[in-house]
């Protein structure tokens, strides 16, 4: 598993494995609250010999085979205009991108996950591309909505979306015949009906086979089990907390019933013994009856020859409401203009090239990744996409959402990764959890 797929867990964690990476380099910088460079002309623009290509310097955290396919868009993007010359680079550490463009020397543009758009728009690490979509007449509305709104903070958008990441839920189909199930679960009930009943237990109490979605852990559960029954943990714009509600408050439940049956430490062990999307993987192995994940499951499944009769549905929604089906938290890798570019033209023009339906799709199946655009997905690329007929329905669901940004997201994403952590434990019940995240994450609103 390349670094940029290993970054793929913590994008479905969203909200519970969150930690604030905020430099001290960065966060003096007051930038983040003044105007945007002008998008009608550009410093390296302005000072090159006429006739001579404009150079556009874009990083990216992507390596391998992905970073090979983003080389290939550039010197497509390169050979098809001759205003601007692309020198992609491949800086898989964050970090580094980050001090680079807070001290100005930096890439024009670059590509980060959306968590971090709160925190590089206040500190003036990426540029609001709202007056150069103006300007272009860049049509956004062909953007998923979910996906196009985790680019947005304080009414701007920072970003765009390369794809909607999402989970969907597998199945293996043998482990839920044997116990009796012709078809997967649909709602929040028949979900734990089939977990119990696709649980199997050894004399020692170590766990055979897992019938519940908790592997790779708990965490990385929690958001998809949580959106899939309806939950939204904040009011549009982020203006009130409402994580209390009956969805949350169910998956919560669910988790501690699961791990009080069946035991912490023999869950922990199971989870320990297994590498996620690697061949000693439960699911891969045909130890895991329900798995959440996101459609990159299946491309490695195919990419690895693992011999594993699956199928895939929407996630279960909670019982007695099905006007809440076809639910989940969208999050996105994206892109960003660096406020400090010295070619913002430059970079917006390669990033409409990028994010034109024919690249964006081949970049995107490549990955296992849905893109982020309706054009996209229509094209003929994404039929090369592993399960695409059963996986791109699913991206249609009004009920998809994404966690509105605010100004202290990433203190309100560290205290409920860490609450729910004891929890999953057994160290808090639901009850005290929930109280506990009720009276403290509002705070962060504020």
């Amino acid at each position: 598993m390349n670094a940029k797929q290993g970054r793929k867990a913590s994008l479905l964690l969203v909200v519970v494995m969150m930690v604030a990476g905020v430099l001290s380099a960065c966060s003096g910088s007051d930038n983040g609250n003044k105007g945007s460079a002008s998008p009608s002309s550009s410093a390296s623009e302005s000072g090159k010999p006429a006739g001579e290509k404009s150079k556009v310097s874009v990083w990216y955290l992507w390596g391998g085979a992905e970073g090979e396919a983003l080389e290939q868009i550039i010197q497509d993007f390169n050979a098809s205009q001759d205003k601007y010359t692309v020198e992609g680079l491949s800086v898989p550490d964050e970090q580094k991108i980050k001090v680079a463009i807070a001290g100005g020397n930096g890439p024009d543009l670059t590509d980060s996950f959306d968590w971090v758009v709160p925190q590089y728009a206040q500190q003036g690490i990426a540029l609001p591309l709202d007056d150069l979509i103006a300007r272009d007449g860049y049509d956004v509305s062909d953007f998923i909505p979910a996906a196009l709104e985790s680019g947005r903070f304080d009414d701007k958008l920072y970003s765009l979306p390369l794809n909607a990441n999402f989970s969907i839920m597998y199945y293996n189909k043998k482990l839920l015949a044997d116990a009796g199930y012709s078809e997967p679960p649909k709602t929040s009930k028949e979900l734990y009906d089939v977990a119990l009943k696709t649980t199997k237990v050894n004399g020692d109490g170590s766990i055979e086979v897992i019938g519940f979605p908790s592997y790779p852990s708990e965490a990385y559960l929690f958001n998809a089990l949580a959106h899939g029954f309806g939950s939204a943990y904040l009011s549009e714009g982020a203006k009130e907390l409402t994580f209390n509600n009956e969805s949350t408050k169910a998956a919560m439940q669910m988790i501690y019933d699961y791990n009080t049956q069946f035991g912490v430490d023999n869950i922990r062990q199971l989870q320990a013994a297994g590498k996620w999307l690697d061949p000693t993987d439960p699911f891969l192995t045909g130890k895991q009856a329900i798995r959440f994940d996101g459609p990159w499951l299946s491309a490695h499944i195919k990419n690895m020859n693992i011999d594993v009769d699956y199928g895939i549905a929407p996630l279960p929604y909670l019982d007695g409401k099905p006007e809440t089906a076809g639910g989940g938290l969208v999050s996105s890798s994206i892109f960003y203009i660096a406020k400090t570019s010295k070619n913002v033209d430059g970079a917006w023009e390669f990033m409409k090239y990028l994010y034109s339906p024919e690249p964006l799709a081949k970049f995107m199946s490549l990955m296992g990744n849905i893109p982020a655009t309706k054009s996209a997905m229509a094209q003929p690329a994404m039929k090369d996409m592993v399960d695409s007929e059963q996986i791109m329905p699913l991206t249609e669901s009004p009920n998809l959402k994404s966690i509105p940004h605010f100004a202290k997201r990433s203190d309100f994403d560290k205290l409920l990764g860490e609450e729910l952590e004891l929890m999953f434990n057994l160290k808090k019940t639901p009850d005290e959890t929930m109280s506990v995240l009720e009276g403290k994450l509002a705070e962060f609103l504020k």
